[in-house]
């Protein structure tokens, strides 16, 4: 008993967390409501992945691996990962890019900023 509330406690510990990850069939319909924003990434360059992404607050936040989201990628003109773009009701409103050496050039900081302004936005 003891053993299976060990584990059931890991897998809720491991669930809060992560991050959803978007596919192709359900990238659309994720974005289309809200403040969302996605990081576009890839498991190769897993160590410049943008770690703060799940403490950023008022909005939904998702991944999309670009092999396994090819089709908004493609729609979208990821050049290169990390990507993270901010869209308001599917709108994209922001983006931020790597530099050269594939590393977020942007804070959560900074994010978080353009977050915060477009919710401002919103009651003007």
């Amino acid at each position: 008993m003891k053993k299976i509330l060990f584990i059931l406690l890991f897998i809720c510990l491991s669930a809060y967390g992560s991050v959803e990850f978007l596919s192709n069939g359900n990238f659309n319909n994720k974005i289309s409501k809200g403040i969302v924003v996605v990081e576009y990434w890839a498991e190769w360059n897993n160590t410049n992945k943008f770690k703060e992404l799940k403490d950023l607050k008022d909005c939904t936040v998702y991944r999309a691996c670009i092999a396994k989201c090819s089709d908004a990628a493609s729609e979208y003109g990821i050049k290169a990962v990390p990507t993270v773009i901010i869209y308001d009701n599917g709108e994209e409103i922001e983006r931020f890019t790597p530099n050269i050496m594939l590393q977020l050039q942007a804070s959560k900081s900074d994010v978080q900023s353009a977050i915060d302004e477009i919710v401002l936005n919103k009651f003007q």
